[in-house]
C-alpha cells in the first residue's frame, strides 16, 4: 500500500496499469463507459485512499470476463461519483481488450486469450495473463483484506445469487449481504475469490444476463451495500437459500452440438433451447435435454468435484433422446454453443439451507 505513485504507473512487464487517487482517473472517466475501456487498454488496479488514519481495506473486482458489463457499469459510476470511504478501497478492472476488442462486450475472453477468472493461484505462470494474475494478487496479499467482492453475469436465466468458496460464517454473511441466495463454491478452478478467500470473506455477485438496465441497477446496489456495510458480522444474517455446487456437466470436446434446430449429418447434438429456466429449481428424472443420432455415444461428460467421472449417474441415451435419470437442481446452465465450450453446460447444485 505504500510507495504507490501518483500518476499511472507501468508495472510488471506492461501488464497491468496502476492508479492512486481519482486525480489521474478524472479525466479517462469523464467519456462513455466504452471510452474508458480504450483509454486503460489493459488490466487495471486503482486504489482509493480512505479517509481514517489507519484505515482498513477492502476490493472490489469486476469484468474479469469481457462480456460481463453490469459490474463494470457500478464500478464505473462509483468511480465517476469520487467518493472516499472509511477504509481504503481497492478496485480490480479485469480483461479490458475483450470488453472492447471485436465488439462492445462481446466476448468472455478473446481467441488466443485465457479465461482471465481461471489463471490465479497458478505455479510458475508462464502466460501473459497468468503472470498479469500474479503480479495483482502481490499487491492484494500484502493488503490485509477485510473484504473481497467480484461482480459477474450469466449467460443463461439465473436468480441473483452469490458465489462463496469457502463457506466460513463471515464468507457466508458477507455472501448473504449481496444476494438472498447463495451458491458454495468446492471447485478449484483458480478464480480470483478462490485465491482471496484464505486471506478475507471473499465472493462473487452473479448479476444475472449481461446488457440489461435492471441488472446493471442491481450490480450498482450489490456494490453500494459492500461500500457501505459497516460491520460484516451482522451482515446478511437473514433467511437464505443455500445451495452447494456439486457436479460439472461439459458437451465432450468431439461433439458437434447446437441449441436448438434439427438434427443434421452436421450435428452430433441438438440441445433444446430455454433449458436455463430451471436453473437454481428442478429437472425431474424422464426429462429430455435433446437429441441425438442413432448409434451415437454418450456427448455428456459429468464430473464431481474431485475430478471423478459421474456420468452414468445423471444421463443416459434412449431411442435418440438425450435423458435425465435424477432429480437434479441446476445452476448456471448456458444457452450458447461458445459459452458452454468456453466454460462448460452448466453445474449440478444441492441445496443446503
Amino acid at each position: 500500500m505504500h510507495g504507490i505513485p501518483s500518476r499511472p504507473m507501468l508495472t510488471d512487464l506492461d501488464l497491468y496499469l496502476r492508479f492512486d487517487g481519482y486525480d489521474e482517473l478524472k479525466p479517462i472517466l469523464a467519456g462513455t463507459d466504452e471510452d474508458v475501456l480504450v483509454a486503460l487498454r489493459k488490466p487495471t488496479l486503482i486504489r482509493i485512499p480512505g479517509t481514517e488514519t489507519h484505515p482498513t481495506v477492502r476490493f472490489v473486482s469486476c469484468l474479469l470476463h469481457g462480456n460481463e458489463d453490469s459490474g463494470y457499469r457500478a464500478v464505473i459510476g462509483m468511480l465517476r461519483n469520487g467518493d472516499h470511504y472509511p477504509f481504503d478501497l481497492w478496485v480490480l478492472i479485469g480483461n479490458v481488450r475483450a470488453a472492447h476488442q471485436e465488439g462492445w462486450f462481446a466476448h468472455r475472453y478473446l481467441d488466443g486469450q485465457e479465461d482471465f477468472n481461471r489463471t490465479w493461484g497458478l505455479a510458475a505462470p508462464t502466460t501473459r495473463m497468468r503472470r498479469c494474475s500474479d503480479a495483482v494478487f502481490e499487491v492484494l496479499r500484502e493488503l490485509d483484506l477485510e473484504a473481497a467482492v467480484d461482480i459477474h453475469n450469466n449467460t443463461g436465466l439465473n436468480p441473483y445469487y452469490a458465489i462463496t468458496p469457502d463457506p466460513t460464517e463471515d464468507a457466508l454473511r458477507l455472501a448473504g449481504a449481496m444476494a438472498d441466495t447463495i451458491l458454495r463454491w468446492p471447485m478449484r478452478a483458480h478464480t480470483l475469490m478462490e485465491v482471496l478467500s484464505p486471506i478475507c470473506p471473499a465472493v462473487s455477485v452473479e448479476c444475472g444476463l449481461p446488457a440489461l438496465e435492471e441488472n446493471h441497477a442491481y450490480a450498482a446496489s450489490a456494490l453500494r451495500r459492500f461500500l457501505r456495510l459497516a460491520s460484516f458480522e451482522e451482515a446478511g444474517a437473514g433467511p437464505r437459500r443455500v445451495f452447494e455446487m456439486q457436479h460439472r456437466i461439459v458437451v465432450r470436446p468431439e461433439v458437434r452440438f447446437a441449441f436448438g434446430g434439427v438434427l443434421t449429418e452436421d450435428l452430433d447434438l441438438v440441445l433444446h433451447p430455454g433449458m436455463d429456466h430451471y436453473n437454481f429449481g428442478m429437472v425431474l428424472a424422464g426429462t429430455e435435454l435433446g437429441l441425438v443420432p442413432p448409434g451415437a455415444a454418450m456427448p455428456l461428460l459429468v464430473t464431481d468435484m474431485r475430478g471423478r467421472e459421474t456420468t452414468d449417474r445423471f444421463f443416459e441415451l434412449h431411442d435418440g433422446s438425450l435423458i435425465v435419470t435424477e432429480d437434479v437442481t441446476p445452476v448456471m446452465l448456458t444457452t450458447t454453443v461458445q459459452q458452454t465450450r468456453r466454460d462448460c453446460f452448466f453445474y449440478i447444485a444441492r441445496r443446503r439451507a
